[in-house]
């Protein structure tokens, strides 16, 4: 029951952030400071799914990496990327954020090719690929 409701929460919440990223180009930091904590402590509950040790790990390899990539590309990337890329992490866990962020690119490079733009808001791309994931992680 716990699965069911953190993949819901993380659902609804990865829809509600992609619709602010394309509207307003920007996410309220609040949204995160608010689904940190809920998504924590239902992988705390979670114990079987997302053991603790491997929510922090994932969430600290998001976070480090896009760090290291926003400074990378001379702050290019948003803020918002950031934080959003460490919830994939806390959620999915170190290993599928990998394939999270692979999924991303991919489906950023399909929206920068159909649209022509060379700047697309990525929030969205990464909710494709966190979302996906998610989804697909209990086929495996």
């Amino acid at each position: 029951m716990l699965i069911i409701a953190e993949k819901a929460i993380f659902i609804l919440f990865s829809g509600i952030i992609s619709i602010f990223d394309m509207k307003n180009g920007m996410v309220p930091r609040l949204a995160f400071l608010l689904i940190f904590p809920v998504l924590f402590i239902l992988c705390l509950f979670n114990a079987e799914h997302c053991p603790l040790l491997m929510a922090i790990v994932g969430g600290f390899l998001g976070l480090t990496i896009f760090t290291i990539v926003f400074y990378l590309s001379g702050k290019k990337l948003g803020l918002a990327d950031i934080w959003y890329s460490a919830l994939i992490g806390m959620v999915l866990g170190p290993v599928w954020w990998f394939a999270a962020v692979g999924v991303a690119c991919l489906a950023g490079i399909i929206c920068i090719i159909i649209s022509k733009k060379h700047r697309i808001p990525f929030i969205p791309c990464m909710a494709i690929g966190g979302i996906s994931i998610s989804l697909a992680q209990s086929w495996f």
